[in-house]
């Protein structure tokens, strides 16, 4: 009577995701992430600042939790989840001018894009360091 083997949604696995999408999806998410690192700071100052208690959560931080890599690769992370925003935002100014609309031109587009952000990681990974 029942099949046990059956998949439950078929058409999840047959699924490909298409390389516009990806890029919207990720643009989205570098978004909220940008937005949370910019909002974060005020929360922790405003819990230091109307703390009833004497606070040495920086001096704990600096000098248990944040190592030089540590800070490095955030900083890394932020840079590079940055630069990824801002140039598909750019991307996005040129198809609302209609520039480079087509799907080959797309796909073109999103390649050098990629390309960009790894080269300008890689640079800022060698000469940081």
């Amino acid at each position: 009577m029942c099949n046990i083997n059956k998949p439950i949604s078929p058409h999840l696995t047959i699924y490909n995701a298409q390389k516009a999408s990806i890029f919207s999806i990720w643009h989205r998410i570098s978004g909220v992430i940008m937005l949370v690192l910019v909002i974060s700071p005020f929360f922790i100052l405003n819990n230091v600042y109307f703390s009833h208690k004497t606070v040495f959560f920086a001096q704990f931080l600096i000098d248990y939790i944040l190592f030089n890599w540590f800070i490095f690769s955030c900083k890394l992370f932020v840079i590079s989840i940055f630069l990824y925003h801002i140039s598909n935002g750019i991307r996005h100014f040129f198809w609302d001018g209609v520039v480079h609309v087509n799907t080959t031109r797309m796909y073109k587009d999103s390649n050098q894009l990629l390309l960009f952000i790894f080269s300008i990681i890689i640079v800022q990974f060698y000469f940081v360091l």
